[in-house]
């Protein structure tokens, strides 16, 4: 069947305009979008390209088809821009899609005046950057649903805009007749169109699935230190108390507080307040390895989950801690905020009934006997309702 090719050029328009409404939309609201912008100027340049180019049958046909045809370059270079800042690079490869503008439009020039040889131009052209954004998505695109529906739709407008130029050099070296070729070349327009869609549809996907991962962030990371908060916190405890009675390696918990931060506020301002928090987050995680968990659960009170480690190095590491924390003062505004660290701690032996509440329990208990020793320190604490003394003997503190 073969369908007019005027009224898919309308089709094509139409598709296009309605895609710069939505980019345009979607990039206004969520400028924080890495690519959006580019995916907006890339609609408005293939709109501008479909413009020119309908007005082949114009005096200037030739000269408006060559032109719409490098903005087509153009804004297919601009989809490989956007979807490259996505996945993360900050600068667009200026040169390369210049080039590949400049190629298109010799290309134009070049071609000799039968449709054939200009519509090879065309379409090789353009398959230069569909490959590059296909590339690139094939790349990083790491299975995502936005991005394999990306692929299919640039995979889609790659093979026909191939197939576009193979049956032109077909006609050039006289292997197929116009008439043959006419008889499917709409439905090589149309995978174009159909192409064109699935790619902003996935585009649009992947930016969504984005938006997504960071309200999750949002819903688990504390935005002032970047550690998990509470709801995190309490979840993987939750799975790592679960998985420790499975397996029965050693859980302990230490509950921390930093001392006195009300008067750092007071005397420093929440500004410092704020910054020694930061200052402590990173002291944890510099002192914890590696697949223990550092959270923050509310105000200058923070959690730390050790799965796996023995119980006679805990201990020493909060030792440690206590330790680097009274040596790493907050240089803030040519002062020097002092800090220390109380914290309580509960382990888990796998020989006693817990629950996340009973070890939270006995960490806290433990955590509010160091602060009743004078702080900076800390104190091994023992199950609430255990017949042995409630607090180890082992509890040290440290002056500061």
């Amino acid at each position: 069947m073969q369908l007019d090719f005027q009224t898919l050029y309308v089709i094509i328009l139409l598709n296009s305009v309605a895609f710069c409404v939505v980019w345009a939309g979607f990039a206004f609201v969520h400028r924080q979008v890495p690519g959006a912008r580019f995916w907006l100027a890339s609609s408005l340049a293939t709109t501008l390209g479909g413009v020119l180019m309908s007005g082949d049958a114009s005096a200037y046909g030739r000269a408006l088809m060559v032109s719409g045809n490098v903005c087509v370059v153009f804004g297919f270079g601009l989809i490989w821009a956007g979807t490259e800042q996505f996945y993360g690079r900050p600068q667009p490869r200026w040169r390369l899609i210049a080039l590949m503008a400049a190629v298109a439009l010799v290309a134009g020039v070049l071609a000799d005046d039968t449709r054939p040889s200009q519509n090879v131009a065309y379409a090789v052209t353009q398959v230069l950057p569909l490959g590059a954004i296909l590339i690139t998505l094939l790349r990083r695109g790491r299975g995502s649903l936005g991005s394999l529906v990306a692929v299919a739709g640039v995979g889609l407008a790659l093979c026909g805009q191939a197939t576009e130029a193979t049956l032109n050099l077909m006609r050039i070296a006289g292997h197929l007749s116009t008439d043959d070729y006419y008889a499917v070349a709409s439905l090589l327009l149309v995978a174009v169109i159909i192409g064109a869609s699935l790619w902003n549809l996935g585009f649009l996907l992947m930016a969504i699935d984005r938006l997504h991962a960071k309200l999750a962030a949002l819903a688990l990371f504390d935005d002032l230190t970047g550690l998990p908060n509470r709801r995190a916190f309490l979840e993987s405890l939750e799975q790592s108390l679960t998985r420790v009675q499975t397996n029965g390696r050693p859980l302990s918990l230490m509950m921390v507080d930093l001392d006195r931060f009300k008067d750092i506020n007071d005397s420093f301002g929440h500004g410092a307040g704020d910054a020694c928090l930061q200052h402590f987050a990173a002291l944890c995680v510099r002192s914890i390895r590696a697949g223990h968990m550092v959270a923050r659960l509310g105000g200058d009170e923070f959690g730390i989950i050790l799965e796996g480690l023995e119980s006679d190095r805990v201990a020493p590491l909060a030792e440690r801690l206590v330790a680097l924390v009274a040596a790493s003062p907050l240089h803030w505004r040519g002062r020097a905020v002092p800090l220390s660290a109380s914290l309580g701690i509960a382990m888990w032996h796998g020989s006693e009934e817990t629950s996340v509440a009973g070890l939270i329990e006995e960490a806290d208990l433990a955590l509010y006997e160091t602060k009743r020793r004078g702080r900076n320190g800390y104190t091994l604490g023992q199950p609430p309702g255990s017949a042995r003394t409630r607090l180890a003997s082992r509890a040290g503190a440290h002056e500061g």
